[in-house]
């Protein structure tokens, strides 16, 4: 293995890493992957569109000479004249830090704005976003979504549900509710289920070298065979908690077929009801692409073709290109991007949508119960539960004459907003997740239903906003929930 320090000992590795093999094996040129997958990837950012100085914060990008990434359609996105993370030290580091932190801009690779791109989410729309941390998706969703519109943003590691938090704070965003579950077990919410759902799955990363060159050390070929089967389970349940006529966005930062292709075949046979459908290429026009693959060979371990593909580690038939019609002619509905084509990082995505005609109930397929006749013939009945226990953690809806005393004493009108309690902090959110999903009741796996006024079975660590904290019986705003409360002055 090469030397990991200096420029010669990155391009040495990238000679003989597997890594190579994959990119050959794809049919890109080899001097040119080395060329381009080896150099830093510039730093790139979303303009906060609902800032009250975005005029202002756009005036100093352009002085730093930024350039507008053209083909991210519906927000601004900016391309910086330097290296990420090689900001001048001429106070430019110190003001685009200052920019982030204070909310008026999101340090965010420009391969990673597809997902929210392709899916176009929409005003009044519930979305979930399965594998939510640090949150530069399910953020992006959610200005884009605007103030009616709610993102589910799930992340099952203790530690990176802070980062969440974190960030829908630093945006001042209300309309992000934050959750705790394995992305393979999601909790349900009332029907008919989410309108939309981002499934960026874990990867390998084979995607990241301009930006984490340990990849050129660290990857190998029998790495997505071993997350094959996490990234089909992770996508299967969001496949089954979407509405019939919703969509579902599947991204990875891998160039692999064996998480991406394949990750698609396996998901369309285990989940019938779901279609590849054509991206609108309207929302990322002028972007440099490629049709998602039929045909592919699972490498071996040096990044070589093998004699016969059995012989790789850990092989299993569904890491093979499909042999049914309808999938290979759905695959090249889905993209992948290379670095050399838009000078970013690599990235693949795919858009299905759950079709209306497969499901006439009109709910999510986790809620079609297929024992529900047998249940009926035996006389059995479905029965209401008890809200399940609380404590001085749980979320729960505040009383009308709370929200009204904190109105009164903070001098808001009136915004419309649904209130939310937890302990001595006040929260705000949208309208829709007290609508859709506090007040309705869920159905469980048996058939009973949980009732309204919980969250069950969701697992909520954060609803909204948390825009107001009492002491000493008193209200007073705080400091993140400023730039939302002067938004409705």
């Amino acid at each position: 293995m090469g030397e990991r320090s200096g420029e010669d000992g990155l391009l040495a590795q990238a000679e003989i890493a597997p890594l190579t093999g994959l990119a050959e094996s794809l049919g890109i040129d080899r001097n040119e992957w080395i060329g381009i997958a080896t150099q830093p990837l510039p730093e790139t950012l979303r303009l906060t569109m609902n800032h009250y100085d975005m005029e202002w914060t756009r005036e100093q990008l352009l002085e730093m000479g930024a350039k507008k990434i053209t083909w991210s359609v519906g927000n601004e996105a900016y391309q910086l004249p330097f290296a990420r993370g090689q900001a001048p030290r001429d106070g430019t580091r110190e003001l685009l830090a200052l920019l982030h932190d204070t909310g008026r801009v999101t340090r965010q690779e420009a391969a990673s704005m597809l997902p929210i791109l392709v899916l176009d989410p929409q005003q009044d729309e519930l979305l979930l976003d399965l594998c939510a941390a640090p949150g530069s998706k399910a953020t992006h969703a959610a200005e884009r979504m605007g103030p009616s519109g709610v993102v589910v943003a799930n992340e099952p590691i203790s530690g990176r549900v802070n980062m969440l938090a974190s960030n829908r704070g630093r945006l001042s965003l209300h309309n992000v509710m934050i959750t705790q579950h394995d992305g393979r077990h999601v909790g349900r919410i009332p029907k008919p289920g989410f309108d939309a759902i981002v499934a960026d799955v874990p990867c390998t990363g084979s995607a990241t070298s301009r930006k984490n060159k340990d990849v050129w050390w660290s990857w190998s070929p029998k790495g997505g065979r071993t997350m094959f089967q996490l990234q089909v389970d992770i996508a299967s349940r969001g496949a089954q908690l979407l509405r019939p006529g919703g969509t579902m966005v599947y991204s990875t930062c891998s160039i692999d077929p064996v998480e991406n292709e394949a990750v698609i075949a396996e998901l369309v046979r285990k989940c019938p009801w779901m279609e590849v459908v054509e991206i609108d290429e309207s929302n990322v026009e002028g972007l440099v692409w490629h049709q998602g693959l039929t045909s592919w060979v699972p490498l071996d371990e040096y990044g070589k073709v093998p004699e016969q593909p059995q012989d790789v580690p850990f092989f299993d038939e569904r890491y093979m290109p499909p042999t049914e019609q309808e999938l290979l002619a759905a695959l090249p509905k889905t993209r992948r991007l290379y670095p050399m084509d838009n000078n970013t990082g690599g990235f693949y995505v795919a858009l299905l949508r759950h079709r209306e005609d497969a499901t006439p109930e009109g709910i999510a397929k986790t809620f079609i119960d297929k024992l529900a006749k047998r249940r009926e013939e035996s006389g059995w009945e479905s029965r209401l539960l008890d809200k399940p226990g609380t404590n001085r953690h749980t979320v729960h809806a505040a009383e009308e004459t709370e929200a009204a005393i904190v109105m009164e004493q903070c001098q808001l009108a009136d915004a419309g907003f649904s209130w939310w309690k937890r302990g001595k902090r006040m929260a705000v959110a949208p309208k829709l997740v007290h609508d859709r999903i506090w007040a309705q009741e869920t159905p469980n796996k048996r058939g009973d239903r949980w009732p309204g006024g919980t969250f069950h079975p969701l697992q909520v660590l954060h609803v909204g906003l948390p825009a107001f904290v009492s002491k000493n019986g008193n209200w007073r705003a705080r400091q993140e929930s400023i730039p939302l409360l002067y938004s409705q002055l």
